[in-house]
């Protein structure tokens, strides 16, 4: 059976040569808030890396105003970015006493920050916690991540909000991890190669940039150029644009947070 899994060092010392057989994706916690670095998150990067496990990474905020939220957002991608994963979660599920503005300011802060470096971004919160601290109004995500445990460890009620990723159970098994382990399916339209980035050539085909003789290869770069220089973007865009890694859908996200800026 393959798993998506989430883990940090509550999970000990995990046998990847063995969990790697049953694991499709790990998303792994790189540290909680700034105090709390993970004791094991480079351990397990660079077990799924041995065994080709896909990964993302996390960090579980606790932020009070948009400024701590800021320097924890610096911090955790300036320690991970090295390990290049797949994509990067914002897991908001705790107030510490901050009021609601202070946590929707906060997160998509966060989330700009990180779109900002032209990673795909995603923003995993408690079910309880959705509608009450309105994270329902944050933006600019790529994908979003919900918990809701049923009373068993297989799969009960799906999150009454609709999710690219449902967290189902905390009590999940993996082979080669001691103790219990979080599990997760896919509840949305993207395919799990969309987060490993594992996808046939006629997946990749679909996803290029297109282009037209009103919007030729030069002018979108010279239009990416631009707002590069204009300090309204990060220079990983363009380089994003020159590697030819970026997509329609990154693309059109793009055009959106410029335009957002450019108020």
């Amino acid at each position: 059976m393959s798993k998506i899994i989430d883990i940090s060092h509550h999970q000990g010392d995990i046998d990847w040569s063995k969990a790697s057989k049953e694991v499709d994706l790990a998303i792994i916690r790189i540290q909680y808030g700034t105090s709390t670095i993970d004791r094991k998150y480079v351990q397990n990067i660079n077990g799924c890396k041995k065994y080709n496990v896909p990964i993302g990474v996390y960090i579980y905020v606790t932020f009070k105003n948009k400024t701590e939220a800021l320097a924890q957002a610096r911090d955790f991608y300036e320690r991970v970015q090295a390990h290049k994963p797949l994509f990067y979660v914002v897991d908001v599920e705790e107030s510490f006493g901050a009021i609601v503005q202070n946590i929707v300011q906060g997160t998509q802060a966060i989330i700009d920050y990180l779109k900002d470096k032209g990673v795909k971004v995603g923003l995993y919160t408690g079910h309880h916690f959705y509608k009450p601290y309105k994270m329902d109004t944050v933006k600019n995500y790529d994908f979003l991540w919900i918990p809701r445990y049923g009373l068993t460890s297989a799969p009960g009620l799906k999150p009454d909000y609709p999710c690219d990723l449902w967290q189902f159970t905390e009590k999940g098994t993996v082979v080669g991890i001691k103790g219990n382990v979080d599990l997760n399916v896919l509840n949305g339209s993207k395919p799990l190669s969309w987060f490993t980035n594992i996808v046939d050539q006629n997946e990749k085909d679909d996803d290029k940039m297109q282009f037209s003789n009103e919007t030729t290869k030069d002018t979108v770069r010279d239009y990416i150029k631009q707002t590069v220089d204009k300090k309204l973007i990060d220079k990983l865009w363009l380089d994003k644009f020159d590697n030819g890694t970026m997509t329609n859908g990154d693309y059109e996200g793009l055009k959106l947070i410029i335009a957002q800026r450019s108020k």
